[in-house]
């Protein structure tokens, strides 16, 4: 296995939700290359806020393998399957890894002011057109058609 090779491609695995930071931990021991893309929220209780980490696409993991290494990652509890598109494993550019980290570290925010729920918007870091499902005071979640993924981006 080639855990670090940077040619080796991006895939996207599917992992039971609220299981993506021990899988994404778990394939980190094995050795494995992988993105959990994050947002930070403030949940309150009754009694107290609290700001946590969670992740921006819900039950996903991007992972750095070889196609010869991709059965690798069936040995982690709490894995699901990987992502296909037109009968093969979806593979992702590195590119876009490195935008999404951009857009989520803050240095892509978008102004939601511009934006409505149902208004179609082009993400540059999935090279694709999404329709925004839902806007909050500072996030806004884009449903991509192709892929059926529904990204959280923060607002600026």
């Amino acid at each position: 296995m080639s855990p670090k090779n940077i040619t080796a491609s991006w895939l996207v695995l599917y992992v039971k939700r609220q299981n993506e930071k021990k899988v994404q931990e778990r394939l980190e021991a094995l050795g494995i290359t992988c993105y959990l893309p994050t947002i930070t929220v403030v949940r309150q209780w009754s009694d107290r806020k609290k700001k946590l980490q969670i992740p921006a696409v819900s039950g996903v993991v991007f992972v750095q393998l070889t196609p010869e290494d991709k059965h690798i990652v069936f040995d982690v509890p709490g894995v699901v399957r990987y992502l296909f598109l037109d009968g093969a494993v979806a593979q992702v550019p590195h590119h876009e890894i490195e935008t999404m980290q951009a857009h989520l570290a803050g240095k892509g925010q978008i102004d939601q002011t511009k934006y409505q729920k149902g208004a179609e918007i082009f993400l540059p870091a999935f090279d694709a057109t999404g329709i925004i499902s839902k806007i909050s005071a500072h996030h806004f979640w884009v449903q991509l058609p192709d892929s059926g993924l529904t990204v959280c981006l923060r607002a600026a």
